[in-house]
């Protein structure tokens, strides 16, 4: 109940804050369980995913978010997952994802681990592999970019789907099967960039 409130609040919220396009939401038909895996670059990523998606999303979130009590309130009431990424244990988070997945649930992931900006590279964590192929889902990268503006109003933040990912074309090395993961989301960014760049160039020759 509270996560379907606080979803219609923010469908009037950030329209305000960004421009909102989505590229290959149609290829995300499946109905079952599966896993979305997108680059981080805003603390706005998840609730510009969660909207695009009628169904809920369960996004594995660092426990620092869930120290004090009505935090920690908060992020459960918006199906957040809390991972320790310091302390090694995961056992908790890990099956509560396997579980929801095993339900027919929708879990996200951001392999990178933390909201990484101006196209820098780091190695993604192996969570997102392990989930796929203990699980059998399908993996959806996502690429999530955010136009520059002066004032910083109705800045344009772009959604690309992907195609989806069968895990079973994955190779048995997590760290190997998170980078192939990650690397389909950096591509869709790249794509992205050419495109945006395409226009650009577009709009100049018309002006001249």
């Amino acid at each position: 109940m509270f996560y379907r409130l606080l979803k219609s609040i923010a469908k009037i919220i950030i329209p305000i804050k960004y421009k909102v396009e989505i590229e290959g939401k149609e290829k995300m038909v499946h109905g079952g369980p599966m896993i979305i895996s997108s680059n981080h670059c805003s603390i706005g990523d998840p609730i510009l995913i969660s909207l695009m998606m009628k169904r809920e999303i369960h996004f594995l979130a660092k426990i620092e978010l869930f120290q004090f009590n009505l935090a920690r309130w908060f992020f459960h009431q918006i199906n957040a997952i809390p991972v320790n990424r310091s302390s090694g244990v995961v056992i908790r988070p890990v099956r509560k994802a396997l579980n929801l997945l095993e339900e027919g649930r929708i879990v996200g992931v951001f392999p990178e681990g933390t909201r990484i900006k101006n196209g820098k590279w780091v190695e993604p964590k192996k969570g997102v592999a392990f989930f796929a192929m203990k699980s059998g889902v399908p993996v959806f990268p996502v690429a999530v970019q955010y136009s520059k503006t002066k004032w910083g109003l109705r800045q344009k933040a772009l959604i690309t789907v992907g195609d989806p990912i069968d895990v079973s074309t994955l190779n048995t090395d997590y760290q190997e099967a998170a980078n192939f993961i990650m690397e389909r989301s950096r591509n869709l960014l790249n794509q992205q960039s050419v495109e945006a760049n395409t226009v650009t160039k577009e709009q100049h020759k018309q002006v001249e």
